[in-house]
């Protein structure tokens, strides 16, 4: 009666002492995630390389389509200024006439032989100055907005290399989680096909093991799209920058 009464007393601690056991587990196995997760935020600094954010910072500046047209601007503003220092010659002219034989002009004057002549175009001269002024202040302008996009280009490398290594750490986070998460699933796999754990532990399990997968999913797409806005930029592949 009494082993009857023991084994009964049993059977009952351990129907309700699983479930709550794998509770707590998963409890656990999240919390420790999630601790595992601020550990990895704040280990984010030591994944960067500043040296190698120095080196693709350089290839963008040489290889981005809009960094070579402000360079390209500064050239032709540059033979503006070379064409407005040469214009002051533009208010002398020469004028030739040959006459092989003896004609007779409006004033009844006889002309014979190479007549020559050179005219002076004083408006040109007094606007000469303000042009050459004028192309010099468009050159400038045209080297200080190239400054500035460099400016903003560098602070977008900087930015998008940010995200992408943040989106590297996150992927590698989500991987640790994943795995934790899925020894889990398999121990209480294993106790409720030995029927040592609920139906609604093993349910709980395998739909927290599909979403890290899920998760892993997600962060492996975030590296993928931040790598490629990275390499927009650059204009070459990471892997080629050395």
């Amino acid at each position: 009666m009494n082993n009857m009464l023991f084994n009964s007393v049993g059977m009952s601690f351990k129907c309700n002492y699983y479930p709550k056991l794998y509770k707590l587990v998963v409890c656990f196995v999240f919390i420790t995630g999630f601790n595992s997760c601020i550990q990895a935020q704040e280990s984010l600094y030591p994944e960067l390389s500043y040296p190698f954010l120095e080196k693709i910072i350089f290839t963008a500046k040489q290889n981005y389509p809009r960094v070579k047209t402000y360079d390209r601007r500064i050239n032709i503003a540059n033979l503006n200024v070379q064409k407005a220092k040469l214009s002051w010659l533009d208010f002398i002219s020469f004028s030739a006439f040959y006459s092989p034989s003896t004609s007779i002009t409006l004033t009844n004057a006889t002309l014979t032989g190479i007549q020559t002549g050179v005219f002076l175009n004083f408006g040109l001269v007094a606007s000469r100055p303000n042009a050459i002024k004028q192309s010099k202040e468009e050159l400038a302008i045209a080297k200080l907005s190239a400054d500035e996009y460099l400016i903003t280009i560098e602070t977008d490398v900087k930015t998008r290399y940010f995200r992408y290594m943040q989106a590297i750490t996150t992927l590698k986070v989500r991987n640790q989680i994943s795995i934790d998460v899925n020894a889990v699933y398999k121990q209480i796999k294993y106790k409720f096909e030995r029927g040592e754990a609920s139906f609604v532990d093993y349910s709980t399990a395998l739909t927290q093991n599909a979403k890290q997968r899920e998760d892993i999913i997600a962060a492996e797409g975030a590296v993928l799209l931040a790598k490629n806005s990275l390499e927009e930029l650059l204009g070459k592949k990471l892997e080629e920058i050395k």
